[in-house]
């Protein structure tokens, strides 16, 4: 799958007026020359700063608008694959100062922002392929300290329906062409959801966060799914982690190698007791155990239950299980790459709807970003194809490291990265240097369109 024009990304988005889809197109072309700049440094004149915040204040641009392009874009990219796995997860936006409409975040400066729930789809092999869904909301209520969970079960706005609107939502994008695998992390542990997907036949891999009780039998579901045999073990590498915060689920740990044992059962959950009405009494699901053995001491050992309607017959089906959870981990590089390479939380917007805005003309090139690293990393000796040919031409022309003709991920991640600036003795580059060598070579491309069409003797 070759990434093209990042135009496209941007072309056809109904916003009531065929002027402002073609300034949405120049706008998303023009930040992905900058995608670290401040609006004013990525616009080249004030004119073109001043039509930016215009387009940003204008009745009828939403983000829903202005990412259906980019989203019609990725339905095209996941019609080749026969099965497409689908990352849902919720990042939470900061921003200083006093920005109209923002709500109250978890952050000890007080600062304000809103969350964003993305649906990021990959291959198998984990290459991104787009975003086929954003869902945006910033908690300007007051605190609900008086709900207990039957109460909060029956409100319909209740920020829990978020993961079942995503699926519906992707599912309708792709209408059946291709088949999707929907990973999501703890925070998807939902009966309700479990039942709902089941419903729409959604095919979906959820690590469980409670130890929920089972149809007819006093022991839960961790319990029972302990005592389950070893089909297979696995050595993986572990990266170190740092948590952001003391209530974080994932503890701050050291790079280290872990063997991971795997197994599987299938059980009957029970209905919750604050459950959703229609829920039913009970629900086939298979789980899929993986422990660490012999986890050194002073360190947490890796435990997951994987709650799945996936087959779960051989240990090769298991495995797909296990390596399609494992593959959770590129929408929190996505995110990175938005706040790092794109520094969207760095943009001097007054309004929650512009930055709203604002985060749909980056996903796209957010994307970009992640897929160039991540082919990189995940397939360096493949021939590249997260830039295209003209890109890479012009890479070969005026960067500072020479690749071969016929040029690999890691060649081309490598020139990429020295043309940012990066020195091999400060370790693998960062979203800010990938960031800021993307600019250049998109402002390198604009050059030499620029001497072809002038008429100057460029080969194609």
């Amino acid at each position: 799958m070759r990434l093209e024009n990042i135009a496209d990304e941007y072309r056809g988005a109904a916003l009531g007026d065929v002027r402002r889809s073609r300034r949405l197109e120049r706008i998303g072309c023009k930040l992905a020359n900058n995608p670290g700049l401040s609006f004013p440094e990525a616009m080249e004149t004030e004119g073109q700063l001043e039509g930016l915040y215009r387009f940003l204040k204008s009745d009828g641009v939403t983000l829903e608008a202005v990412q259906a392009p980019h989203a019609e874009q990725t339905r095209l990219r996941c019609q080749v694959h026969e099965r497409v796995l689908v990352l849902h997860d919720t990042t939470v936006l900061k921003f200083n100062g006093q920005r109209q409409g923002l709500g109250r975040i978890h952050d000890p400066g007080r600062a304000s922002g809103f969350r964003a729930h993305t649906s990021l789809a990959v291959t198998t092999e984990r290459l991104p392929l787009g975003v086929m869904r954003v869902e945006t909301w910033a908690r300007t209520g007051p605190v609900r300290r008086d709900l207990n969970r039957r109460h909060i079960r029956a409100n319909p706005q209740r920020e829990s329906l978020r993961w079942g609107r995503a699926v519906k939502a992707c599912e309708a994008l792709v209408d059946g062409a291709t088949d999707l695998l929907h990973v999501m992390d703890r925070e998807g542990d939902n009966y309700d959801l479990y039942a709902e997907l089941a419903a729409t036949q959604a095919h979906y891999v959820i690590r469980l966060a409670h130890n929920r009780a089972l149809a007819g039998k006093r022991q839960k579901v961790m319990q029972v799914a302990d005592r389950a045999k070893c089909l297979f073990r696995r050595d993986v590498h572990l990266n170190a982690r740092r948590a952001e915060r003391p209530k974080d689920h994932h503890a701050s740990r050291d790079r280290r190698e872990a063997e991971l044992e795997v197994s599987a059962t299938s059980v009957e959950l029970s209905r919750s007791s604050n459950f959703a009405p229609g829920s039913p009494p009970s629900l086939r699901v298979n789980v899929v155990v993986v422990r660490e053995r012999n986890c050194p001491k002073g360190h947490e050992p890796i435990a997951w239950y994987l709650v799945t309607n996936e087959p779960i017959e051989t240990a090769q089906q298991v495995a797909a299980i296990v390596d399609a959870y494992r593959a959770r981990w590129v929408i929190e590089e996505l995110f990175k790459a938005l706040k790092t390479g794109c520094q969207l939380e760095k943009r001097q917007l007054e309004s929650y709807e512009a930055l709203c805005i604002a985060l749909a003309l980056f996903l796209p090139i957010a994307v970009r970003l992640l897929s160039v690293r991540h082919a990189a990393r995940s397939e360096p000796d493949a021939p590249c194809v997260a830039l295209p040919p003209r890109q890479l031409q012009v890479l070969r022309a005026c960067g500072r490291k020479a690749f071969s003709a016929t040029p690999t991920n890691h060649e081309v991640y490598t020139a990429l990265a020295a043309l940012g600036g990066h020195l091999r003795s400060n370790g693998p580059p960062g979203w800010i240097v990938l960031g800021r060598a993307y600019e250049k070579l998109l402002v390198l491309e604009q050059g030499w369109l620029a001497a072809r069409s002038a008429g100057d003797p460029i080969d194609d």
